[in-house]
């Protein structure tokens, strides 16, 4: 290994500053990838199921919309869980905040989210110790209850990250990395880390936003190399067949790197 081992469960989840600071500039990285977008980009697919690049940027103006206004992120709870039973909770949510905008042209969606994304990272690092403590469930299968803090902090960001790389890769555009994406991986690395029940592994992280992470506790059984956003868009359900390459030690290990799933 030619980086030195960051112990990845050591790593302290993002306070409400540093996650302010992480979702201004992600903020800017995505609204830079949006302006990109010509005529044709709209209807294109992308790796997030049923959604094209139109649909993904109406959800992440409903993102910001319900960040800005509890009510508003309350009543499509609701909306969604009477009218679309079908679907899993958080996906139920969604559905109804892009439902929403249906009739909004891609170029408006781009001039709201320019609006209300810098305004939605602002009130969310104002939300209340009392409500930041408070738990919460994800609506997402087998996630356990967290608290409000984790979703303003964490997941709010890399769900910005993670879109922002299905539309670089629907589109064909530059993903831009920058100081900010290595603050998102390490937090990925913190989630991989603390839920590892698998033998001990040192995994390589390539690209500049990687490192290299000590996932679990004990002597490592192998050293496992991997692109740094393709393992994240494998841990967020987008590649079940991640490169991963086996630098040394156990074979084994590869089959639960590419099973493990985090919340996004």
């Amino acid at each position: 290994m030619t980086q030195s081992l960051v112990v990845a469960a050591e790593q302290r989840q993002a306070d409400r500053d540093q996650a302010a600071a992480v979702g201004e500039a992600e903020g800017r990285a995505t609204l830079a990838l949006l302006r990109q977008l010509r005529d044709d980009d709209w209807q294109r697919r992308t790796d997030a199921t049923e959604w094209d690049v139109r649909t993904t940027v109406s959800h992440l103006v409903a993102q910001a919309e319900d960040a800005l206004r509890l009510r508003t992120m309350l009543r499509r709870e609701l909306v969604g869980r009477l009218h679309r039973r079908g679907k899993i909770p958080v996906d139920a949510h969604t559905a109804v905040g892009v439902d929403e905008h249906r009739s909004d042209r891609g170029p408006e969606l781009v001039e709201r989210f320019a609006v209300l994304w810098p305004q939605a990272v602002r009130a969310r690092r104002r939300r209340p110790a009392l409500l930041r403590r408070a738990r919460m469930s994800l609506g997402m299968p087998g996630v356990p209850r967290v608290r409000v803090a984790y979703l303003l902090d964490v997941i709010l960001n890399r769900d910005l990250w993670m879109h922002r790389a299905d539309l670089a890769r629907a589109t064909g555009k530059l993903f831009v990395i920058a100081e900010h994406d290595r603050h998102i991986v390490a937090q990925v690395m913190r989630d991989l880390a603390l839920q590892w029940s698998a033998a001990p592994v040192a995994l390589e992280l390539t690209g500049p936003a990687g490192g290299t992470w000590l996932i679990g506790s004990g002597e490592l059984v192998a050293v496992v190399r991997a692109d740094a956003v393709a393992y994240l868009r494998a841990l967020a359900g987008r590649d079940d067949n991640v490169d991963l390459e086996l630098v040394s030690g156990d074979a084994a290990v590869l089959t639960a790197l590419r099973q493990a799933r985090i919340p996004f």
